[in-house]
């Protein structure tokens, strides 16, 4: 909360006034200074400089709570997919504060899961007292503003004259490489709170980390875990300072597993049992897994994630593969005129756990020309 504006404080109007005549604009500004030196900027006396910077240390203290106070809050605070059985199970949707991980391969959905938590977040809800922006960060030139009034038109028809309003409050950044992104998200603070963003979303965060930093060697290796570590600290950070939801989605890569060496036939003896007399030969066979992208270390970063994969050419299936507070669980979904439409859940569910970091992904296979 340092960064917050001293404009959107409740202050005194005097005070505003002085401070809108200063260099100070935000809490930092004020915080970084001494005590003596915010007295000469704004002609305060010792005690009105005094109050004045113990409230601003309370603003950047994060509040406490209760047990109580937080089940009270989750689900006012949670953002919801609409789908009643997923959203009980993600207790109100996904949570503010935290980050959360959509990964799957090419055509899965990603993008438009994004595309749609994007209208969910600018349009009106009930449950909801104040609208609400959105930051988009577009890493692969994917977004695409016809889907968003193809959408909207089709799930909300009464919005249909203010199309152009709900667009204006989704505030789109396309950078091209880890540099221009750094610069993002190093003032992501300050113009989430500006524009009152309830949702930052970063379509993907796989994207230009993969393609400027090629892992062909330990060095490189180390550089992409810690520029990955990096950007998740800045979105957590963000994410539980100012209470909003982070999205993020992830790509899937392959992984070589070996397997327990098999028996060869000459190693079988005519019943069937090993013959111990010849010796034959051992094979280690090898097998492909598609898993979520980025590592061991980028999973423990997400606090929830979700996997998006093909069951056919239709319908696809999202998973429950890592959360706090949900269990392991699948649902089927198509992508349509309306976003995204969540099936029925297929009733299975378990809190056993597993690593998330394994789960292999199902991908669409290619076609004969």
């Amino acid at each position: 909360m340092t960064f917050q504006r001293l404009s959107k404080l409740a202050l005194d109007e005097d005070l505003k006034t002085r401070l809108s005549r200063s260099p100070l604009k935000t809490v930092k500004d004020v915080l970084s200074l001494s005590p003596l030196e915010v007295m000469n900027l704004l002609h305060m006396s010792a005690a009105e400089c005094k109050l004045f910077m113990d409230h601003l240390y309370n603003v950047c203290v994060p509040k406490h709570l209760t047990a109580f106070d937080l089940s009270q809050d989750e689900d006012k605070n949670s953002f919801r997919l609409g789908n009643t059985v997923l959203d009980t199970l993600l207790h109100g949707g996904l949570q503010s504060g935290t980050l959360t991980e959509f990964a799957g391969s090419a055509g899965a959905g990603k993008t438009q899961w994004c595309l749609y938590l994007a209208v969910l977040a600018v349009t009106p809800k009930k449950h909801r007292s104040r609208n609400i922006t959105a930051i988009y960060i577009d890493t692969e030139s994917a977004f695409r503003p016809e889907r968003i009034v193809e959408i909207i038109s089709s799930k909300y028809p009464e919005l249909t004259s203010n199309i152009s309003k709900y667009l204006s409050m989704i505030n789109l950044y396309q950078p091209k490489t880890i540099s221009s992104l750094n610069d993002i998200l190093e003032s992501l603070e300050v113009i989430a709170v500006e524009k009152d963003v309830g949702v930052v979303i970063v379509d993907s965060v796989a994207s230009l980390a993969r393609k400027e930093i090629m892992c062909d060697s330990s060095q490189s290796i180390i550089a992409r875990t810690n520029q990955l570590a990096s950007w998740a600290a800045k979105l957590k950070c963000i994410a539980q300072q100012l209470n909003i939801c982070v999205v993020v989605t992830n790509q899937v890569t392959t992984r070589l597993v070996k397997e327990a060496p098999q028996v060869t036939e000459e190693m079988q003896g005519v019943d069937g049992e090993e013959d111990e007399l010849n010796t034959g030969s051992r094979e280690r066979t090898f097998s492909y897994h598609v898993i979520p992208a980025l590592g061991n270390t980028w999973t423990h970063c997400v606090t929830t994630r979700l996997i998006l994969q093909f069951t056919n050419s239709e319908v696809r299936q999202l998973t429950i593969a890592k959360s706090p507070v949900a269990p392991f669980a699948t649902f089927h979904y198509t992508i349509d005129k309306e976003g995204i439409f969540i099936q029925d859940c297929e009733r299975f569910y378990s809190y056993s756990g597993s690593d998330p970091g394994l789960h292999q992904i199902k991908v669409q296979k290619g076609f004969i020309v």
